[in-house]
């Protein structure tokens, strides 16, 4: 059975901020982490990997009536830490977006609005790989689309899947818009995208959706994920669980 309704986490950073850094919405801790999840695995959420979700998308596979992805922006190295056993203690695959210029070095794009964290280097993204997470696409520069030319659009979505290939050799499919932002011409966004070769691309804030709907496959909402956040008042409010 297809499921009727997905719901995409989007997370950034699991556990504490480094000593000289500081705490923002973006750090989840690793105990409200797990209380999150385990939130979705007692109501009956399926976990799914990312073949999983792109079969259910295409109205493929034999899955629950509710499915959820779980993803990562930014490929902190800390990931490997403390977001991994959290994922494998639950058996959920996990789906991480990786800035490709930033690959072994620090999130230098976010310099004086988030605490300076190292990003995963490419040894670290194939141990979560080879751990059930599936390293995708977050463009090479982390500049959101609306800065951009149409062909450094071209180049963010065509670059940084050629970074993958080369140092996991691995094609990618997803991609997720960083900040959310996909520039002022959908449509000439949604070509380029095509023509990179990716099947999905992600949005950042949003709802679940139900697949009856025919969601838009290259502008697919994510729920925002953060300490805090009441899961039973969001999923309330979600007009399709």
């Amino acid at each position: 059975m297809v499921p009727s309704v997905l719901a995409t986490l989007s997370y950034h950073k699991i556990g504490k901020h480094r000593p000289d850094g500081w705490s923002t919405w973006n750090y989840t801790g690793t105990d409200e982490f797990s209380a999150q999840l385990e939130w979705f695995q007692q109501r009956g959420w399926e976990f799914l990997s990312a073949p999983e979700f792109l079969s259910a998308l295409n109205g493929q596979g034999s899955l629950p009536g509710k499915g959820v992805l779980i993803t990562f922006d930014d490929a902190y190295e800390s990931l490997l830490e403390n977001a991994l056993p959290v994922l494998n203690r639950f058996s959920a695959p996990g789906v991480v977006f990786v800035p490709t210029q930033f690959v072994g070095n620090t999130n230098l794009f976010d310099h004086g609005i988030e605490p300076l964290e190292r990003i995963a280097g490419w040894n670290t993204l194939a141990a979560l790989e080879e751990g059930g997470v599936t390293v995708e696409s977050h463009g090479c520069s982390h500049r959101g689309f609306s800065s951009l030319s149409p062909l450094e659009i071209q180049q963010e979505l065509e670059f940084s899947k050629e970074a993958i290939r080369k140092n996991l050799g691995k094609d990618s499919r997803m991609f997720a818009f960083p900040y959310g932002d996909f520039g002022a011409d959908r449509v000439e966004v949604e070509s380029a995208i095509r023509g990179a070769g990716y099947a999905v691309a992600f949005l950042y804030g949003g709802s679940t959706f139900e697949l009856g709907q025919k969601p838009a496959p290259l502008f697919l909402p994510r729920l925002a994920m953060g300490p805090g956040v009441n899961l039973d008042e969001m999923l309330l409010e979600m007009p399709c669980v």
